[in-house]
């Protein structure tokens, strides 16, 4: 039985966003561009493990640049803070009201949990707003 997977596949619409990337994937595991055209064309069960372990090597490179993520619901702005181990969450509501929480998990778990935040709906945080939003983790940490 195969290991549950971590991560999904990306979608073909963002691997065409991606495509300087992946061929560089592909030549560092040795296979030129006209290699990539037969395999694409002969082997779909190859093609389907490379895009899968490119994948995989994409929302670890991505989700390990995270420090903090954005997420509008219903009114309620939600943000998301993630250490080693550990996340924090502040939410506000309509009215202003802060509300907080944290949740542990293993070291090696946080690119996953990043991950589904993003799955969720969340964005990343602009490095501009990392100032003002260690502020107001802070207050409520203290």
């Amino acid at each position: 039985m195969a290991a549950p997977r971590r991560f999904r596949d990306l979608t073909k619409e963002e691997l065409q966003g991606l495509e300087l990337e992946f061929a560089r994937f592909l030549a560092s595991r040795g296979m030129p561009a006209h290699e990539w055209a037969r395999v694409s064309s002969e082997e779909p069960n190859r093609v389907e493990f490379l895009i899968a372990e490119f994948s995989v090597m994409f929302w670890e490179t991505t989700t390990s640049r995270i420090t903090y993520l954005e997420r509008h619901d219903g009114g309620d702005t939600w943000y998301f803070k993630f250490g080693e181990s550990e996340a924090q969450l502040l939410r506000i509501d309509p009215e202003g009201t802060r509300f907080h929480g944290s949740k542990s998990y293993p070291q090696e778990s946080r690119s996953q949990e990043i991950f589904l935040i993003l799955e969720q709906g969340a964005t990343p945080v602009p490095s501009e707003r990392h100032e003002e939003l260690d502020s107001a983790f802070s207050d409520w940490s203290d």
